[in-house]
């Protein structure tokens, strides 16, 4: 298992730096489908005709959907990390959603995602690198940030 006595400085210049932006599409059939997942029952979820007679442009995106990302099977390889992480097991610790605006189907959303805390900790598996991310989602059509979520990674 890798030991490191500090981040690198590649690690260390990694934090506050802000990746290349992904595009993501909210459609009908992925609110529908995010909503039916996790067990949302509310019809503006599912009837745009409900949606609209509650007061909404059209069918709302639950809490935590963003849509998909647009695929470009012509585009070269996507993002990569600025560092090497010495680590190869991952784990996902966590994702905290913070709605801000409501989402409707039609929008289109940028996702920019910022490496905001990187640190090594001692686990009982041995030493962890824990990373904390910040994705910012902001809306094309008026330049509107719809949400922010906050993750963290853990490595070993």
């Amino acid at each position: 298992m890798p030991e490191l006595p500090d981040l690198t400085p590649e690690m260390k210049a990694a934090v506050g730096k802000p990746g290349a932006p992904t595009t993501y599409e909210v459609t009908t059939l992925g609110i529908r489908t995010f909503a039916r997942a996790v067990g949302y029952r509310n019809p503006i979820y599912f009837d745009a005709a409900a949606a609209k007679a509650a007061g909404h442009k059209d069918l709302v995106a639950p809490p935590g959907y963003y849509g998909m990302p647009v695929y470009n099977p012509n585009a070269t390889a996507g993002p990569r990390a600025d560092f090497d992480s010495p680590f190869t097991r991952n784990l996902n610790g966590g994702t905290g959603v913070y709605p801000i605006e409501r989402v409707y189907a039609g929008d289109v959303l940028d996702a920019v995602t910022t490496l905001v805390e990187l640190k090594l900790e001692r686990g009982r598996l041995g030493q962890m690198l824990i990373r904390t991310s910040e994705t910012v989602y902001t809306r094309k059509s008026d330049g509107k940030v719809v949400a922010k979520t906050r993750g963290t990674g853990l490595s070993y």
